[in-house]
């Protein structure tokens, strides 16, 4: 019957989960003490750390000779949109006080003359106003002390161009932007070390890894070419969202902290990026699917599920009432998995669990789409439509300006053939092809015999 196969696999979870309740699992007490575990761990973890630093901030470097640069050309270099994130930064960093430039950005009749408006909203700019609160603290903690934050030379370039001047330091407003995102996103690989053996119980899983993302790390992040883009700064807190999430489905127990937790980390993963609701809304269907197949209890989801309706009601209000995260398929997404997971006694009344798999794969759909349109039709919203047109572009003969605009860049473009190439070469793509086929016949087959049995 469908509940005893609901009750069997939670309780398979139970027994999985309570052997770690919270701690790194049992396979790691080669170590020795706990004390000293999380010491090693620690350790290497920051080594990483500054290794993954050291590299991007090297390649960005060699890539744009930033050290040699004028302060006007270190600014040139951050094209596009980069340049906007930038200024902003600037403007808070650089204006008299911290609140007068706060306030400029709130009411910004520049951007879009002559209409003002909050970018704090529109862009998503609170890494550039906590990193320009940073760097003024900065400045004074080191004035006060009388502690020089920069050095300035001038710079020969020879060929016939004039001398400049240049300044290197934290002192210098684009030194401590691009060196700030470094730092996070080196934080970030020691985070992966922790998540890998965390998963694993051996720092084996935690070493490969990272050697994983070393050896795709053009596949995996751009942040060496381009600091001041919103991914740069969402990433490492996605990373972070993923390890509590991990520790909340194999813990013993869950309670309120994790919760608040959890609805931190997204707050830190939505602000920062506009297109994080899509990771997220993969992130739930992803815990759903799992919930559907009867590896997690009701109870569980229902946790999860707070922590991110928590975390995205506290980032609309932070973003002054961005209606497209109310509108999104993540907001449709999350009520309607709450729904189907707190309707699950009356499902589970059926005695046929294909039938309930299927009914709740039918609900979780209309749900998400239905929702979606409700919502967006009540608070009269279309600034989301052109996400809907670009997908529709890729598929059909439709264009429109916005969709010209997105998919003439590679990032929209279908994904080349080099990419799952270079992939295999790396081993990740056979790597995790074997795991998929692992997973599949460890789990999904015997849970497909119960079902089939009489």
């Amino acid at each position: 019957m469908a509940v005893k196969n609901r009750k069997v696999r939670s309780g398979a979870t139970a027994k999985s989960t309570s052997e770690t309740d919270g701690t790194f699992p049992q396979g790691f007490k080669g170590f020795g003490s706990g004390v000293v575990r999380v010491v090693v761990i620690s350790v290497v973890a920051i080594v990483f750390s500054a290794l993954h630093g050291y590299h991007i901030s090297s390649m960005f470097e060699s890539d744009r000779h930033f050290s040699h640069l004028s302060t006007l050309e270190r600014e040139l270099t951050f094209r596009t949109e980069m340049g906007l994130y930038y200024s902003y930064f600037k403007t808070i960093a650089e204006s008299r006080t911290f609140l007068e430039g706060l306030h400029a950005v709130m009411y910004d009749n520049m951007t879009e003359y002559p209409t003002t408006i909050n970018v704090l909203k529109r862009f998503n700019l609170y890494p550039e106003v906590v990193l320009a609160a940073c760097y003024r603290a900065y400045e004074a903690v080191m004035g006060m002390f009388d502690i020089p934050t920069k050095l300035c030379w001038t710079v020969n370039r020879g060929e016939g161009m004039s001398p400049v001047q240049s300044c290197e330091g934290m002192g210098e407003p684009a030194y401590f932007y691009v060196n700030s995102v470094f730092v996070q996103n080196g934080l970030m690989m020691g985070l992966f070390f922790i998540f890998g053996t965390y998963l694993s119980g051996s720092m084996v899983g935690g070493v490969l890894t990272v050697a994983s993302f070393f050896f795709n790390h053009g596949e995996c992040t751009r942040v060496q070419w381009t600091p001041p883009l919103r991914e740069s700064f969402a990433f490492p807190m996605l990373a972070l969202q993923m390890f509590l999430v991990t520790r909340m489905l194999r813990s013993r127990s869950v309670g309120w902290k994790h919760v608040v937790l959890l609805a931190a980390c997204n707050i830190t993963f939505i602000l920062p990026w506009q297109f994080a609701q899509f990771a997220l809304l993969t992130q739930m269907t992803a815990v759903f699917l799992v919930y559907v197949m009867g590896f997690i209890p009701a109870d569980r989801v229902k946790t999860i599920v707070t922590g991110h309706i928590l975390g995205l009601m506290v980032s609309y209000v932070l973003l002054f009432g961005n209606e497209m995260l109310l509108t999104s398929f993540y907001a449709s997404c999350l009520l309607t998995v709450m729904a189907i997971v707190s309707f699950e006694p009356l499902l589970q009344r059926q005695t046929f669990s294909i039938a309930v798999m299927a009914l709740q794969g039918i609900f979780f759909i209309a749900g998400c789409i239905g929702l979606k349109i409700v919502i967006s039709k009540v608070l009269n919203v279309t600034d989301d439509a052109h996400i809907a047109n670009i997908l529709r572009s890729k598929f059909s003969d439709y264009r429109d300006f916005h969709t010209m605009l997105y998919t003439c860049a590679a990032e929209f473009d279908f994904m080349p053939l080099k990419s799952p190439i270079e992939l295999s070469q790396t081993l990740v793509l056979p790597a995790g092809l074997v795991v998929i086929v692992m997973i599949i016949y460890k789990c999904i087959f015997p849970q497909v015999k119960k079902w089939f049995s009489p």
